[in-house]
C-alpha cells in the first residue's frame, strides 16, 4: 500500500501547480493531505562489541641478587679502599665537620673516645640508618679499624657512598696524645635513606649476629694455629704487593675479584682473609658473611705483622744450626766483631765525606741491589754483587784495600757489612744514604756496567761462610726489613717486642714505649734477653745499626728477628708515644 500511495500524492501536487500559473488569483491552496509513513521496523543489526584497550605485556618482578649486588660494590671499589690511613688527614677531616661514628660497644666508647664521636655500636647500625647522614662525608673508627671496615662494607652495599673508615682507629689517635672525651656526643637525626629491603635484611643479619671477636684473628700465633687446624688462607691484596712476599700456602684473589671468584673460596674448611694491614680483610670478611660464609675470618694484623714475626719455616738453617753447634764457636767470633766495632760503626753518612772518599782513595764499590736496580742507574765506578750472591762473589772483593758497599737506602748494605765483617773483612764500610741519597742529592749517575776485577779470595773459616751464606742466600722479599711506622705499629700491637740497639746515651733520651736497651756491641753478650717465642723488631736512629744486629741474631739462631730501618727518628717524627 505504501508503494501505490506515494505516487498519487506526486501527481495531486503537479496539478495544482498548473492551475496557478493559468488563473488571474492567488487560490487558497488547497491543503495537501499529509501523508502518514508506516512506522518502518529496523532490522535488528548485532551489537559491535566495545574496544577494549591493549594491555603492555606484564613482566615478572626481577628477584634480588644479592651475590650480583655484592659483586657490583666489590669490582668498583675505588682507590684507596674507602679508608683514611694518615693521622693528619683524619684531623683535618674532624676540623672540616665530617660526622664521626664509633662503631666500638658503650663501655669502649665511655672510657675514652674521639670528640664529637657519636656511639652506633656495630651489630646496631643496621637499625639505627636514621643516625647516619647519607649526604655529607662520615668517617667511621672503631679500636684498631677491623670493625670500621667491617662497617663500612655493610653501609657501602647499603648504598651509602659517602661513607670511610679510619683504620688506625683509637689505638692511633690515643697513642698520638690527641686529646679525648668521655662525654657522650648525640647522634644526629635524618632521614632515612631508601635501601633494598633484601639487601638490608641480609646486612642486618650479618651486623646483629657478629660474635664476641668480631670474626678477627689478632696475632700471628693464633693464625699459626688456625693454619696447623687446616684453615685456608686467602691473600686479598694486588698483584704487585704479592709478588714483593705472601705467607706461604695463600691462596690468591684480589679484593675487587672476590666475588666473582666464589668458587675457589671452600664453605667446608675454616678460611682466614689477610691484606697488608687487615682493612681489605675486614671488607672481605663482611662481604662474605653477607653472601653465607660463616666459616671466614679474618687476619686484622695482616702481612706485615707475618713478616715481622717469622720466616717462611720460622726454623733455623741447617748450616747455621751446624755451625752453632761445632767446635767452631760462631758465637764468640760473632761477639769478638760486634764488640769491636769502632766509633760510627764502619758507617759513611756524610755525602761529601763519601764523595771525598771516592776521589781520594778510590775504593772498590759494591752495589748489592739487585740486577735490575743496578741497570736502572747506579754511582760510577759502582760494581754489581747482589746481597744474596755476595759469598758466591768473594773472588770480586780484595781484602786489602778499602771497600764500601751501598743499597737503596741502606739497609741492605748493613746486612752485607755484617756479613763481610764476620767472614774477617775488616777493610768493608758502608754508604746508609745509598743510592737514594747519591740520586737525590742530582750527583752524577750512570747506566753503563763496570766490570770486577777478579782477585784472589780471602781465607776464611769454612763454618763461618757456611752459616753466613745460608743466611744470605735464603734472604727473603723485604730483607727482614719494616720499612714504615705503620708496619712496626702493626707488628707492635699483634705482640712484636722492639727492641733498641742504639747506646744508652741515646737510649736515655727517648726510646719507643716497651723497648728494652741492648746496645749493638753487648748484643751476643745479651742474647739471654732477647725474646725467642715471639717478634722482635730491632731498631737504633736511621737503620744502619739496627740492620747489623738483624744479621748477627739470625746468624746467632733468632729467626723471629726483624728490623725498623727508618728508626727512631721516624717514629718520634710520626708523632708515637715515647718514653
Amino acid at each position: 500500500m505504501y508503494k501505490r500511495f506515494v505516487p498519487l500524492v506526486t501527481i495531486l501536487m503537479m496539478l495544482a501547480l498548473l492551475a496557478g500559473a493559468c488563473g488571474g488569483q492567488q487560490p487558497t491552496p488547497t491543503p495537501v493531505p499529509q501523508a502518514v509513513l508506516a512506522e518502518v521496523t529496523p532490522t535488528p543489526v548485532p551489537p559491535t562489541p566495545t574496544p577494549v584497550p591493549t594491555q603492555a605485556p606484564v613482566e615478572e618482578a626481577t628477584a634480588f641478587d644479592l651475590t650480583a649486588a655484592v659483586d657490583e660494590f666489590a669490582s668498583n671499589i675505588p682507590e684507596g679502599w674507602m679508608a683514611v690511613g694518615k693521622l693528619d688527614d683524619v684531623k683535618a677531616l674532624i676540623e672540616s665537620n665530617i660526622y664521626l661514628v664509633d662503631v666500638r660497644e658503650p663501655n669502649e666508647y665511655a672510657e675514652g673516645h674521639i670528640p664529637g664521636a657519636v656511639n652506633i655500636p656495630i651489630r646496631t647500625l643496621a637499625q639505627n640508618l636514621n643516625q647516619i647522614p647519607a649526604d655529607q662525608p662520615v668517617l667511621i673508627y672503631c679500636k684498631s679499624g677491623h670493625r670500621a671496615g667491617m662497617a663500612v662494607a655493610a653501609l657501602r652495599l647499603l648504598g651509602y657512598d659517602n661513607v670511610r673508615s679510619f683504620p688506625g682507629g683509637w689505638n692511633a689517635w690515643s697513642k698520638a696524645g690527641e686529646a679525648i672525651s668521655t662525654e657522650s656526643a648525640p647522634a644526629g637525626s635524618f632521614a632515612s635513606k631508601e635501601v633494598n629491603p633484601e639487601m638490608l635484611a641480609a646486612v642486618d643479619a650479618f651486623l646483629s649476629a657478629i660474635p664476641e671477636g668480631f670474626y678477627a684473628i689478632g696475632t700471628v700465633e693464633k693464625l699459626q694455629e688456625a693454619i696447623d687446624n687446616g684453615a685456608i688462607l686467602v691473600d686479598v691484596r694486588e698483584e704487585s704487593e704479592v709478588a714483593q712476599g705472601a705467607i706461604p700456602g695463600a691462596l690468591h684473589i684480589p679484593l675487587r675479584t672476590l666475588i666473582a671468584n666464589l668458587d675457589q673460596i671452600l664453605q667446608d674448611k675454616p678460611v682466614v682473609i689477610y691484606c697488608a694491614s687487615g682493612h681489605r680483610s675486614a671488607l672481605a670478611t663482611a662481604m662474605l658473611h653477607i653472601l653465607g660464609y660463616d666459616n671466614v675470618r679474618a687476619f686484622m694484623s695482616g702481612y706485615g705483622a707475618w713478616e715481622a714475626a717469622q720466616g717462611e719455616s720460622g726454623e733455623v738453617p741447617k748450616e747455621i744450626t751446624a755451625a752453632l753447634t761445632s767446635d767452631f764457636d760462631l758465637l764468640s767470633a760473632a761477639d769478638a766483631w760486634v764488640s769491636a766495632l769502632p766509633e760510627g760503626f764502619l758507617a759513611v753518612g756524610k755525602l761529601d765525606a763519601f764523595k771525598d772518599i771516592l776521589e781520594n782513595t778510590q775504593p772498590v764499590l759494591i752495589d748489592v741491589r739487585e740486577a735490575e736496580e743496578y741497570a736502572a742507574g747506579h754511582i760510577p765506578g759502582a760494581i754489581n754483587i747482589p746481597i744474596r750472591t755476595l759469598t758466591q762473589n768473594l773472588d770480586k772483593i780484595p781484602a786489602d784495600q778499602p771497600v764500601f758497599v751501598y743499597c737503596a737506602s741502606g739497609h741492605r748494605a748493613g746486612l752485607a757489612l755484617a756479613a763481610l765483617g764476620l767472614l774477617g773483612y775488616d777493610n768493608v764500610k758502608s754508604f746508609p744514604p745509598g743510592w737514594k741519597g747519591w740520586s737525590a742529592a742530582g750527583e752524577e749517575v750512570s747506566t753503563e756496567p763496570t766490570e770486577p776485577v777478579v782477585v784472589t779470595p780471602k781465607e776464611v773459616n769454612p763454618e763461618m761462610l757456611a752459616a753466613v751464606e745460608e743466611f744470605l742466600v735464603n734472604l727473603p722479599e723485604g730483607y727482614f726489613a719494616l720499612g714504615t711506622v705503620e708496619k712496626i705499629v702493626e707488628a707492635i700491637d699483634a705482640g712484636a717486642q722492639p727492641l733498641d740497639v742504639r747506646e744508652v746515651s741515646e737510649y736515655e733520651q727517648g726510646h719507643i714505649v716497651g723497648a728494652p736497651n741492648v746496645p749493638l756491641r753487648t748484643l751476643i753478650q745479651n742474647l739471654e734477653s732477647i725474646p725467642t717465642d715471639r717478634p722482635v723488631v730491632v731498631y737504633c736512629a736511621s737503620g744502619h745499626r739496627a740492620a747489623i744486629a738483624t744479621a748477627i741474631l739470625h746468624l746467632a739462631g733468632l729467626n723471629n728477628v726483624r728490623s725498623f730501618p727508618p728508626g727512631y727518628g721516624a717514629w718520634e717524627a710520626a708523632g708515637e708515644p715515647v718514653e
